[in-house]
C-alpha cells in the first residue's frame, strides 16, 4: 500500500481499472514546509463538478474534517476514496497500530447524514512499518494524519 509513482510502477499481470477524473483540477507534487517532503497537494477547482480533491495536514483527524470539508461544499452523500498515513491508527473495535510511520488506504468510505449532522465512516487497510496489515474501521476523532492523506470524495455516488 501507499503512494504509488506511476512512471516507477510494473504490473505483473493485466487489470481492470476504473476512475474518477476532473477536468479542472489534480494533485500536483509540491514542496511542502510544514513536513519537509515533496507531497501531493490538491490544485486548481475542485469542487466545482460533483467531487472535491482534499489534502488532509498532519494532526488533522481525517474523519471530522471530511465532514467539515463535506458540509462547507453542500455535500451529504459521498463515497471517499483515499491513501495517506495516520499516527497510531484506532479502530472502532478497540485495536489500536502502535507505529507512527503506517500507510493506510480507504476500502470503503461514505459520507452520510446522521440524526446529529454528517458522519464519515472509513474502512481502511493499514500497513505498518513491518509489513503487518490490518483492517477495520476508523474510529471517528482518533485518527491524526501523519504525514499527509489524499481524498477524492465523489458527491451522490453509491457503493
Amino acid at each position: 500500500m501507499g503512494h504509488v509513482l506511476p512512471f516507477d510502477s510494473v504490473v505483473s499481470q493485466p487489470i481492470a481499472v476504473h476512475g474518477y477524473g476532473s477536468a479542472t483540477a489534480t494533485f500536483d507534487s509540491i514542496p511542502d514546509p510544514e513536513t519537509n517532503f515533496t507531497l501531493f497537494s490538491a490544485t486548481g477547482e475542485s469542487g466545482a463538478g460533483n467531487g472535491i480533491l482534499l489534502r488532509i495536514r498532519p494532526n488533522e483527524d481525517v474523519a471530522t474534517v471530511i465532514e467539515t470539508v463535506c458540509a462547507a461544499h453542500g455535500i451529504t452523500d459521498a463515497r471517499i476514496f483515499g491513501i495517506g498515513s495516520i499516527n497510531e491508527p484506532a479502530f472502532e473495535d478497540g485495536r489500536r497500530v502502535v507505529c507512527l510511520a503506517t500507510e493506510i488506504a480507504i476500502e470503503n468510505g461514505r459520507l452520510e447524514k446522521a440524526a446529529d449532522g454528517l458522519r464519515a465512516t472509513l474502512d481502511a487497510a493499514v500497513v505498518d512499518t513491518d509489513g503487518a496489515i490490518y483492517h477495520g474501521r476508523l474510529v471517528r476523532g482518533d485518527n491524526p494524519v501523519g504525514v499527509t492523506f489524499e481524498l477524492v470524495i465523489v458527491e451522490g455516488e453509491k457503493s
